[in-house]
């Protein structure tokens, strides 16, 4: 049996800062948003609120936290996550 730490993340906080570092990878490599200056800056800014999730200092707590244009940069992602992540 594995130990688990108590100060271990919930799998949900992992999942969504592992989203979140996905979006910012994807995007400082050029191969999310390319050429749209303001879906590229949505991204990173909604990828730099989930990689603090389940922190102190997070100013994201739910999607409720994203903007609109966040929102569809991440959802554009998450439907086409296949595309980008091999």
């Amino acid at each position: 049996m594995a130990y688990k730490s108590y100060y271990d993340d919930p799998a949900e906080v992992k999942k969504i800062v592992e989203i979140g570092r996905q979006l910012i990878t994807l995007c400082e490599e050029n191969k999310l948003y390319p050429k749209d200056d303001l879906l590229w800056n949505a991204a990173v800014t909604a990828g730099n609120k989930m990689v603090t999730y389940g922190t102190p200092w997070s100013r994201f707590n739910s999607v409720h936290h994203l903007s609109s244009n966040e929102k569809k940069a991440v959802l554009h992602f998450l439907d086409n996550k296949s595309k980008y992540i091999k």
